[in-house]
Parts: C-alpha cells; sequence; structure tokens
C-alpha cells in the first residue's frame, strides 16, 4: 500500500516539539503516518485506534522502520483517554494528537462501506467489531424525523427533506445495504432536479454525517477535549484536525470556553483542506 505524507505533518511538528523522551498519545494512529515521524525525534508513542487493521498496518510500518521499540500500539476509543492514561502510562503527558479523518484503507475497503463505489457494505463502524448500530441501520430503520436531524445537525444539507423522501421510498423497494446504492440514490437527485454537481460527490456530505453518527464522533470529541485538561501536563500541547464544520464548530467553541476559564492558551489556526487547531495546557 502507498502511503501519503500525513496531513500538516510540518504544522503538527512544530506545534508539538517532540523532544526525546517525551510521551505523546496520537489518539486517532491511522496508517501510523504522524507516528512514524514523532518517533523519529525520539520520542515515546501511545497509538490508539479503534481499528484493528490500523492498529496493523500501523505496527508493521514502525516496525520496518526500526522504531518499534518506543511505540505502544493500544486497540481503544479515544473518548476513553483518561482510562487509557491511567492504565498505560501512569503519569501525564507531554502532547496530544487528534486527526479527525480517514486512514486510506478505511476508504478503499471494499466492505467498510465508508465509500461511494463500496458494492458489499454500508457498515462505517470504525471498529468493526463494535456492537454499535452501523449506517445500513440508521438509512434503512430511521424515521424521517430522526434523518432530518442527522442530516442537518451532522451535514447541514440543503437538500435533507427531499433527499429523504427518496431515501424513504427506495428503502420501501428493497433496503439500501451498500455504499454504492446510496450514493447513486442522492446522486440521482440532484440529476433530476438539475442540481449542479461539482468535483465533490453530492453524497459526500451526507456519508460524513453517517460516519459521525454510527461512530458517535461529535460527542467523543467534547470528552476527550475535556480529558486533554487532566492528562496533559502543565505547558503541553493539544493539537486537533479536523475535516467537517462540526467538528470544527466544536473544537472552536471548547477552545472559546477554555479561555475565559484560562486553563489553555490557543495557537495560531491552521487552514488547508483541514482545519488545525490547537492549545497549551496552563
Amino acid at each position: 500500500m502507498d502511503f501519503h505524507t500525513p496531513v500538516l505533518l510540518a504544522e503538527i511538528l512544530e506545534i508539538l516539539n517532540p523532544q526525546p523522551n517525551q510521551v505523546i498519545v496520537d489518539a486517532t494512529l491511522g496508517n501510523g503516518g504522524h507516528t512514524l515521524e514523532l518517533l523519529k525525534k525520539k520520542v515515546i508513542v501511545y497509538g490508539i485506534d479503534q481499528d484493528p487493521q490500523n492498529l496493523e498496518i500501523a505496527s508493521n510500518r514502525v516496525k520496518q522502520a526500526g522504531l518499534s521499540k518506543n511505540f505502544h500500539p493500544i486497540h481503544g476509543n479515544f473518548s476513553d483517554l483518561s482510562q487509557i492514561v491511567n492504565l498505560n502510562i501512569h503519569t501525564k503527558i507531554d502532547s496530544l494528537l487528534l486527526d479527525l479523518g480517514l486512514s486510506k484503507n478505511q476508504i478503499k475497503s471494499e466492505n467498510r462501506g465508508f465509500s461511494f463505489h463500496d458494492e458489499q457494505s454500508l457498515d462505517m463502524r470504525l471498529d468493526p467489531n463494535s456492537q454499535s448500530e452501523t449506517a445500513e441501520n440508521i438509512i434503512n430503520t430511521y424515521s424521517f424525523d430522526q434523518l432530518y436531524e442527522l442530516f442537518t445537525k451532522y451535514a447541514q444539507e440543503k437538500y435533507s427533506k427531499p433527499l429523504i423522501l427518496r431515501i424513504i421510498r427506495q428503502r420501501q423497494k428493497s433496503p439500501i445495504k451498500t455504499g454504492t446504492r446510496l450514493a447513486e440514490i442522492i446522486k440521482n437527485y440532484y440529476s433530476s432536479q438539475n442540481i449542479p454537481i461539482t468535483r465533490i460527490h453530492p453524497a459526500t456530505k451526507i456519508f460524513l454525517a453517517l460516519k459521525m453518527a454510527v461512530n458517535q464522533e461529535l460527542p467523543n470529541l467534547i470528552s476527550v477535549m475535556n480529558q486533554s485538561l487532566k492528562v496533559v501536563k502543565k505547558s503541553g500541547h493539544v493539537a486537533i484536525i479536523t475535516f467537517h464544520s462540526s467538528e470544527d464548530r466544536l473544537v472552536k467553541q471548547f477552545i472559546r470556553q477554555q479561555i475565559q476559564n484560562n486553563t489553555i492558551t490557543p495557537l495560531p489556526k491552521r487552514l488547508r483542506s483541514s482545519v488545525l487547531r490547537s492549545y497549551t495546557i496552563n
């Protein structure tokens, strides 16, 4: 598998300023791109990920780079950060990193449901072994009102009402079980109404909203930010990369509130296709 350069890598290294023997938690390990670069700085990295496949890929990359000595992979959810730190590290950490994007293997996999081209699944659980409900279950069982709340809250989809009506009509014919079929339903609605389709697939926002709902990403993000105040050392750094306006809004609100509480010092926002917000613990 080819691996891309981690998003905002230079900015992350500048913000976290890793020093030898520091302890950093990469709470969204993914394929290990950020972790590899941090390990090269001779820090100790605890990498958390819900996805067993990500843990295996990242561990293999670290091993091939000869950097396994200071690497500790942990299968878990970053919403359990305090518990993970208490059980595995036993002291406060120097820095915390969160990159809320999907890994390449998750997008490309034919049975995970994250892709518009997935002809096998509409799952979307980051941990495929978890007991949480799937995107397939949401799309096929939620009422109009439940889907409307989901599409407007998480996706800010301006065509939510007619899209939901079309989804409900289609699922009455037969259950919607694949990423391909859901994407086609959404795209066909746009085409039928002569709504211009840009280079960004019209199903993108809906797919992101479903992923966030399935994996409880917004409440988990709020939880981990609050926990960061307890587990990161004074003068330690927290860096959060978001790809969705709902996530970024939560991070911005949290930072604003904690500035008022004098618990953190914000660092300059960085922008690309994603948003990087960061802060230092007071």
